[in-house]
């Protein structure tokens, strides 16, 4: 494996080869070389020069550099922050390599470890502690950006975060609520409102019928894809699982699709996931065989304000045996994973040690890479490195 300063030293070799060229070459072949270079590389760059510089704030430059980064773990530890980036993907003997984050620009994350939450918002992290911090944050650790969001409100639980995508300018919102302080929560106590970032406004909105409609199975495995939040939820009179959304442009609840595959009640694991930036994958575990399923859903998720849900077709992955990955079910830390080139790469604590690992499967191979040294208490979610500055 490549070492960083190895690493560092052939892509600025790169760079001053493209300086250092007696015939220039065409500005458009000189933006694709860049544009394939990873964050990390173009931040420390663009002080080189000027017309640089420049491009690294331009929004199709930003957009085509993105189209070409591959998913990453960002990962925080007890002591450190790291992105986490697969090396040969596609090889038989794939492997991982830590880059440090920054620390300092996220106060108090290492001694509230057990109280934090880091999820995607399409090029954003979000990154939120529990209630009674008061203030969650959009995060870009490759620029340095941190914009802290703090709201006037105690016991305020935050469930997610969006944007109203009907608007040619994002204005996020964060769907929260305040919580039953009963031994036997009611539909009534429940509170769900929505925090406006841009106006500081709180609104308390109408809840569908359904019974607690965010629940410990939603937690788990939300996703937020083009401003809406998708989650898995149940019909508990008929034990049957769906996909529901809420949609911010509307600021309300909606069944969005039925799950490609049944499950039963409490006792499989399923997991949701963005596929190829703009899709869905759904990861089931069996707990009785435990052989895992991934389906991908065949079209993208348009952002017509959830409306084509209906039309959503799901096709099946892959297969995969039970001996290939930990058991999932009942784990206190969330697990977090992607699928890339017919392989999934998940980021789960072992079944006896409990230390994180990667697990890297497909139909041909099984490989399980320890993170660190003893590393237990974590958190982690999938993000593509960019430089899309914060809003």
């Amino acid at each position: 494996m490549m070492s960083k300063n190895k690493k560092f030293k052939a892509e600025l070799k790169t760079v001053e080869d493209l300086m250092a060229l007696p015939v220039k070459l065409p500005w458009e072949l000189e933006e694709d070389i860049l544009s394939r270079l990873p964050p990390q590389s173009l931040v420390r760059f663009r002080t080189l020069c000027k017309k640089w510089n420049s491009l690294f704030t331009d929004k199709s430059f930003l957009n085509n550099h993105l189209s070409h980064s591959r998913p990453q773990f960002v990962f925080l530890t007890n002591s450190k922050i790291y992105s986490i980036d697969i090396i040969n993907h596609n090889s038989n003997d794939p492997t991982i390599e830590l880059h440090e984050l920054p620390s300092s620009d996220i106060p108090n994350w290492d001694t509230l470890m057990n109280f934090t939450t880091i999820i995607t918002c399409d090029d954003l992290l979000f990154y939120n502690f529990r209630s009674w911090e008061n203030n969650t944050a959009l995060w870009n650790p490759w620029l340095r950006q941190v914009r802290w969001m703090e709201f006037e409100i105690n016991h305020f639980f935050v469930f997610g975060l969006g944007y109203d995508n009907s608007r040619p300018e994002k204005v996020y919102k964060i769907l929260g609520y305040f919580p039953s302080h009963r031994k036997v929560p009611r539909e009534e106590d429940q509170r769900v409102v929505v925090y406006d970032c841009a106006s500081h406004t709180l609104r308390v909105i109408d809840k569908p019928k359904e019974y607690w409609p965010i629940t410990n199975i939603a937690k788990k495995s939300i996703v937020s894809l083009n401003g809406n939040l998708y989650w898995f939820a149940c019909n508990f009179e008929t034990h049957e699982f769906f996909i529901r959304i809420f949609d911010f442009s509307r600021e309300s609840f909606k069944t969005f699709c039925p799950l490609p595959c049944k499950k039963n009640y409490h006792i499989d694991e399923i997991h949701l996931a963005v596929f190829k930036g703009d899709r869905f994958s759904l990861l089931k575990q069996s707990c009785l065989t435990r052989e895992v399923g991934i389906w991908v859903t065949k079209n993208r998720i348009s952002n017509n304000n959830g409306d084509d849900g209906e039309s959503v077709k799901w096709i099946k992955l892959m297969t995969l045996p039970k001996s290939y990955l930990p058991n999932l079910y009942c784990k206190f830390d969330r697990m977090s994973y992607f699928i890339y080139e017919r392989t999934l790469f998940m980021c789960s604590g072992d079944d006896e040690t409990g230390v994180a690992c990667i697990y890297i499967v497909r139909e041909d191979m099984c490989k399980k890479i320890q993170i660190g040294f003893g590393i237990r208490k974590c958190c982690h979610c999938v993000y593509t490195p960019n430089l899309i500055s914060l809003p």
